[in-house]
């Protein structure tokens, strides 16, 4: 759209005030003019009727005195009126009698009289109503009269209409020429009257504004004040209203650069180096500390695009462009990347490279991104080390072991001193192994170096940060004060802001990844000496119970937690004999329908050990997911499943479904279809018996590969159930094309279901979605009837919990089966 050219109020006003009093003038002359003509018009149409009825009573007397030549005067006397063009007297075919010009008579009106109509005539005689037009095109009026003669009058010809035409030209032409007249008399006086109105609103207005705004270019001048001879109190204000924004510009001024100042010192205070990339223009400025990082001098790289990508190693160059990519395409919501780049003396030099979009474009396009890079060498290289015997490149600790020992030493020392407690955060990544086994070591490897990069670049300056196994964390803060609630607080807080930091996405080889933790803390104020193995082990221990859903995935250590406990440590180690000693065993709690006939059973896994006791299945297959004991114990349990079933076939019971646990690690495994199909195989039993209960978490890396895993085992005749449905591992989109024999509502739906309306709603809502998609609900961990109760009254299609049976052992389930028991549901 083309600008307007900028014009000063001293010719724009005066301007928009003449052509605004023009265009009412003008409007003003128009519209009278219109109103003239009609006027006009108007008065003499009913001066010539006046006279057209004074004529009718002339013609109806000389018609009965047939006195015709006092009609030839009459007529004659019309036609002294030098505007009356025709006028004549007519019979009822059209023939003219008397006519104001002799050379009519006897002729056919319709013949000689151009704006004549014989079908008006008749017309007009027929209703016996005067007709009158006025026609603007011709300037004339015409007139069609009727006359109360009759056949009866002893003239040979009667006589029935009057009709005239009178001109109105020279009429309307006069008036025409008095109102333009007046008009031009008053556009010349209200001309002389704005122009002086002009002029005191320039000198008293305009002229003042002016001055005003050249003087605001010098706001700062002390003659700002003095210089402006303001008439009006609004242009005073305006003065002083300017004179306060330039107060508060000056202090904003200020504060801006005090601002400005602060934030280079706290960025320079976190010795991270600043890049601000211009995308359009490719134009990149680097902060003196981002050129020191790579070992340059602040004159000696220039503010271009290619000081930055010229030094990405060949290595990590693809995939940081793509990352940086993704991000600009808005695939991503930020960008972070931990890769090297070139230092000045040749080496590289690996950094945590981070950056915003802080400018769009009119089209919404990115223009504009600012960011920072942290140089955490120290930290990645302490994490590698050569090839491990299976020639893949591993990660070890942040730090040795030996250097947590005694930094947990000294800890305690200056704990005692200071009177200040610390806190032990120990971090556990979920589902690490899963997303390390899809994806592969060397993806793995990468997702954590970027999460020991996040950790370091943000808690390395307030505390230590260290690895201590595959997916373990380790914090150690000092200075969380001396009261033991406020360190717990203030723990609690830096254990939340830990999760936060490690649950934002990750881009890992254009795959986003996202990984949640689990901490446990431990506070301590060093009065209790203790040895650096019993404070991990208790923060071990607080770990374990920040797995619990209720934790909030965050829990601090307290004694009553090592009652009964075992380390998941020593549970790996345990569980490699457990099967072979007979240790382990499996229990079947039933699934039943409304009316309590049994639909099928699922298998659950028990240990007893001989030292321990039961150990809970939580913790002992969350520590068999930590190795490959995982899959052989679910091997283990296939196997005890099909013998079941191989039984129950020799005494010809109804078998239902059989239900069996998968962990997405076993699932994800390469081989597992082959060796399940061939184990079903070798049981000579029918895959339709059996049915795999998996979690969300098995789409959450490699989607389509698991989707392809599931089809092939249905085609197989396997069914396929969803555990913990709901618990937002997973999008929904993922579950598009899946049929489930069965989906678990997630157990947290059950929780307060008896107190709180709006979990029923919740749990309804969940259930209605799953009944769309075809998919029968099972609800699971049912205790009492209240909640027995209101799962029935939001439609689920199967129940399972100890109100309905407890988990039964071998001989009570073929018992069960063969009895085809019903078990009661209605509460």
């Amino acid at each position: 759209m083309p600008r307007l050219p900028n014009l000063s109020l001293t010719i724009l006003v005066p301007v928009c005030i003449f052509i605004l009093y023009l265009g009412l003038v003008c409007g003003q002359y128009f519209y009278e003019h219109a109103e003239l003509k009609d006027q006009l018009a108007s008065t003499q149409s009913e001066q010539i009727q006046k006279d057209l009825f004074r004529m009718r009573h002339v013609v109806e007397s000389s018609l009965l005195m047939q006195d015709f030549e006092r009609l030839e005067q009459e007529v004659a006397l019309v036609s002294t009126d030098q505007n009356m063009m025709v006028y004549v007297i007519l019979d009822s075919a059209s023939e003219i009698q008397f006519a104001n010009h002799i050379i009519w008579r006897e002729s056919n009106a319709t013949n000689v009289l151009e704006g004549y109509s014989a079908d008006l005539h008749g017309s007009v005689i027929a209703n016996n109503k005067p007709y009158f037009k006025v026609n603007f095109d011709r300037l004339s009026i015409q007139a069609y009269y009727p006359l109360n003669a009759s056949s009866r009058y002893s003239y040979s010809n009667s006589v029935d209409l009057i009709y005239l035409e009178y001109d109105i030209a020279n009429t309307l032409s006069e008036s025409v020429d008095r109102l333009l007249k007046r008009f031009i008399e008053i556009w010349g006086i209200g001309a002389l009257f704005l122009s002086l109105f002009c002029f005191m609103l320039h000198y008293l207005l305009i002229r003042p504004l002016i001055q005003l705004s050249q003087a605001a270019k010098n706001l700062d001048s002390p003659d700002f004040n003095t210089d402006i001879m303001c008439a009006s109190t609004e242009l005073v204000n305006l003065r002083d209203y300017l004179n306060q924004v330039n107060g508060r510009l000056s202090r904003s001024k200020k504060r801006l650069n005090d601002a400005e100042q602060r934030w280079l010192f706290a960025v320079e205070g976190a010795r991270n180096g600043i890049w601000d990339w211009c995308i359009s223009t490719g134009d990149v400025f680097v902060s003196d500390r981002w050129k020191d990082i790579l070992g340059y001098q602040p004159y000696e790289l220039d503010n271009d695009y290619s000081v930055w990508e010229s030094r990405l190693h060949l290595s990590d160059k693809l995939q940081v462009l793509n990352t940086l990519q993704n991000y600009i395409s808005n695939q991503h919501e930020y960008y972070e990347s931990v890769h090297r780049l070139r230092h000045k003396d040749g080496r590289y030099i690996w950094i945590l490279d981070r950056g915003k979009i802080v400018e769009w474009d009119e089209l919404g396009r990115p223009s504009r991104i600012i960011g920072t890079i942290t140089d955490v060498s120290g930290d990645v290289k302490s994490q590698r080390v050569a090839n491990d015997k299976q020639g893949h490149n591993g990660l070890t600790d942040l730090i040795n072991r030996d250097v947590l020992a005694d930094q947990l030493y000294d800890s305690q020392v200056l704990s005692r001193k200071t009177g200040q407690f610390s806190a032990l955060l120990m971090i556990n990544l979920d589902n690490f192994k899963l997303i390390n086994d899809a994806l592969g070591r060397q993806l793995g490897d990468r997702l954590l170096m970027q999460i020991a990069a996040r950790l370091s670049a943000t808690f390395s300056s307030t505390g230590l940060v260290a690895r201590l196994g595959a997916d373990e964390f380790v914090i150690l803060a000092k200075n969380f004060g001396n009261e033991i609630d406020q360190a717990n607080k203030r723990a609690l807080a830096l254990a939340s802001e830990v999760r936060q930091l490690i649950g934002r996405s990750y881009t890992i080889s254009e795959q986003n990844l996202s990984i949640s933790a689990r901490i446990g803390l431990v506070i301590f104020d060093g009065i209790e000496s203790l040895e650096p193995q019993v404070l991990l082990a208790r923060a071990d221990s607080a770990l374990e119970q920040a797995k619990d859903s209720r934790s909030n995935g965050c829990a601090i250590y307290r004694p009553e937690f090592e009652q009964n406990q075992v380390q998941p440590f020593k549970l790996q180690n345990e569980l490699k004999v457990a099967i072979h000693n007979q240790q382990m065993s499996l229990v079947y709690q039933p699934v039943v329908d409304r009316a309590g006939q049994l639909n099928s059973v699922e298998a659950l896994m028990r240990w007893y050990h001989p030292q321990y006791g039961y150990i809970s299945p939580r913790k002992f297959i969350a520590a068999a997911e930590l190795s490959d004991c995982i899959f052989e114990l679910e091997l283990w349990a296939l196997d005890k499943v099909c013998e079941l079933i191989q039984l129950l076939q020799q005494t010809n019971a109804t078998i239902p479904l059989m239900s069996l646990n998968i962990s997405s690690r076993h699932f994800h495994q390469d081989h597992f279809v082959n060796v399940i199909i061939s184990r079903i195989n070798a049981a000579q039993i029918s895959p339709k018996l059996l049915q795999f209960e998996l979690t969300e978490d098995v789409f959450v890396v490699n989607a389509k590969v698991a989707k392809n895993k599931i089809s092939e085992l249905q085609r197989y005749g396997i069914n396929i159930a969803m555990d913990n449905f709901g618990g937002g591992s997973c999008a929904v989109h993922q579950l598009q094309g899946i049929g489930f024999s069965q989906v678990k509502l997630a157990a947290i739906y059950l929780e307060d279901i008896e107190y709180n309306p709006e979990s029923f709603n919740i749990v309804s809502a969940v259930v209605e979605f799953a009944t769309k998609l075809n998919f029968p609900v099972v609800a699971k961990q049912v205790e009492n009837k209240q909640q027995l109760n209101l799962l029935t009254q939001a439609k689920c299609t199967w129940f399972q919990g100890y109100i309905i049976s407890r988990p039964l052992d071998h001989d009570d389930i073929i018992q069960l089966i063969n009895t085809k028991l019903s078990l009661s549901v209605v509460p």
